[in-house]
């Protein structure tokens, strides 16, 4: 089992490992499969990891896929084409035939919790900023993560959760970290949403991003979960995802910079009044 020592994670040994993973996205979209498995045998699309470079795999999903009843791999003739053996399997069946063809050559896996209903992430107006939605409340959410990590406890190879992509604002409800507010703080969710996990798989990496769409990292050392909470000592990987040329704190800048003369000359209207 892996853990984690300072910056760095180790292995049963005490060995450094730097985990290089790859993003396989599609299971969590409404095909309900990876991408590629209409054009190449699973085999060759696993196979395609390690011969790239990459230690490690990141697999989206989806709560309805996991908490959802009757789900069906819409055409699958045509979005398994190159996969005729998974065609009547269930979308959670190939999901497990992804994470088996990865354990078998010895890829790690790395589960995330991408979206609740399945569908495109993100945007500020899906519906999905938060751990939570309208349709699946944190209690689904938390149920989701435990029945996937449950799901893969007896495999070794599945080593992490993401407990959730890029939280950020939705319908005026921003997330915060660190401030105790039940319906917003994403540092206090993360715990409850590790140990669920943790009870599950004692053994996992638990990965948690940063609010604003994963790029805001700076409030974790007010409440740094890492180490104020037992459970998450040697366990807790923090997640940013930086977008090149943009981030919540220079765009504001440059809009200051851009609109100062419009925004000084509204401040000496206001001021004339």
């Amino acid at each position: 089992p892996l853990r984690t020592a300072g910056r760095f994670v180790v292995d049963a040994a005490g060995g450094h490992l730097q985990l290089a993973c790859v993003n396989w996205y599609g299971a969590h979209l409404p095909q309900l499969v990876m991408n590629g498995l209409d054009d190449l045998p699973l085999s060759e699309l696993v196979a395609a990891v390690p011969d790239l470079g990459f230690n490690c795999v990141r697999l989206p999903f989806a709560l309805e896929m996991v908490l959802g009843s009757d789900l069906r791999v819409p055409q699958p003739e045509l979005t398994l084409r190159a996969n005729p053996d998974l065609q009547l399997l269930s979308p959670i069946e190939i999901f497990d035939a992804v994470v088996d063809e990865f354990s078998q050559i010895g890829v790690l896996v790395v589960l995330n919790q991408h979206v609740s209903s399945i569908g495109w992430c993100c945007s500020g107006t899906d519906g999905e900023g938060l751990w939570y939605t309208r349709r699946y409340p944190e209690e689904a959410w938390l149920r989701g993560l435990g029945a996937m990590t449950a799901r893969y406890s007896h495999n070794p190879w599945v080593v992490g959760m993401d407990l959730r992509n890029e939280v950020r604002p939705y319908d005026g409800t921003i997330p915060s970290w660190g401030d105790g507010n039940p319906v917003t703080d994403w540092s206090a969710a993360a715990v409850r949403g590790a140990e669920r996990v943790l009870a599950e798989d004692p053994d996992m990496l638990i990965i948690v991003s940063g609010i604003m769409f994963g790029i805001r990292m700076v409030d974790v050392l007010r409440r740094p979960i890492h180490a104020t909470v037992p459970a998450l000592r040697n366990r807790t990987m923090y997640s940013t995802h930086y977008y090149y040329g943009w981030n919540f704190d220079l765009v504001a800048k440059d809009y200051l910079l851009r609109e100062e003369s419009k925004i000084l000359a509204f401040a000496c209207w206001l001021w004339a009044l």
